[in-house]
């Protein structure tokens, strides 16, 4: 490539990844700010519940199957306030991905969220994102509780704790381009529902013959993880391929940075 032509696919590329930013930084902060709520509303029912089997177990002996319970009348009690959000929030991602991609390849293409696809797409993610956040939640507060037991904390110390720990999900700093565990969600399941939109409409172009190509961007700072650099190192591959990591597309992990750009494989 000469210079001239290796600029001009820089600019394109960043062009992409900055609508792509665009059209999610909204999408995540709504979500942010959902999950948050739905943190304190979680936090809400299963200190309730705590208060009740807390001073007994903490005094007595250990009986799993009452916190299990007290996180599950949790679980279920904010099962809506963590699902309906994400739905929505992957409904709007997914959208902006398709609108991108038909424009960004100028296809004849009319997608809405009535496509049982893009339907089941956000069902099953939102599905598996809640549960994945409820595990999560449980093994932090469980972790909290035999710790607590273990170093003979009463019942008011484990219970400053576990209050402690809802508030980091709120306000705390997993990652340091992430401020906490509710934007660390919603930046996550963005960029998912985003790659699904991606590929629906690559899905349809392929689909009539048109062979595609996929490429890994990262950010490019020092804070790339080896095996995101490594798939960004490999350049251009067939869109059913997977990256050397395994994954077919971003995000590897949970805050990840990375994008997927697409195009038409080259003809010469």
């Amino acid at each position: 490539m000469t210079p001239l032509r290796d600029l001009l696919e820089s600019i394109v590329t960043l062009t992409k990844i900055w609508k792509r930013d665009r059209a999610l930084k909204p999408i995540e902060t709504k979500l942010a700010r959902q999950m948050a709520k739905a943190f304190r509303a979680h936090r809400t029912v299963f200190m309730q519940e705590f208060g009740r089997v807390g001073p007994r177990i903490l005094g007595e002996a250990s009986t799993p199957p009452a916190i299990e319970g007290a996180l599950e009348a949790a679980y279920q009690a904010t099962l809506a306030d963590f699902l309906a959000p994400i739905e929505e929030a992957a409904g709007a991602a997914i959208t902006a991905a398709a609108k991108h991609r038909v424009a960004e390849f100028g296809i004849d293409y009319a997608f809405d969220l009535k496509n049982p696809r893009a339907i089941a797409a956000i069902k099953d993610r939102a599905a598996a994102a809640v549960k994945e956040i409820d595990a999560t939640t449980r093994e932090e507060i469980a972790r909290i509780i035999s710790q607590g037991m273990e170093d003979g904390y009463n019942y008011q110390q484990v219970a400053r704790q576990i209050v402690a720990k809802y508030d980091e999900f709120g306000v705390g700093k997993p990652q340091a381009h992430i401020r906490n565990r509710a934007e660390l969600i919603a930046v996550t399941e963005a960029a998912e529902a985003y790659e699904t939109g991606n590929r629906l409409v690559i899905d349809e172009m392929t689909a009539v013959g048109l062979e595609m190509e996929k490429s890994w961007s990262t950010v490019g700072d020092d804070r790339v993880s080896d095996g995101c650099r490594t798939n960004g190192q490999v350049g251009w591959i067939p869109v059913d391929e997977p990256f050397p990591s395994g994954h077919q597309h971003a995000p590897r992990f949970p805050g990840c940075r990375c994008a997927i750009l697409y195009r038409r494989r080259p003809t010469t």
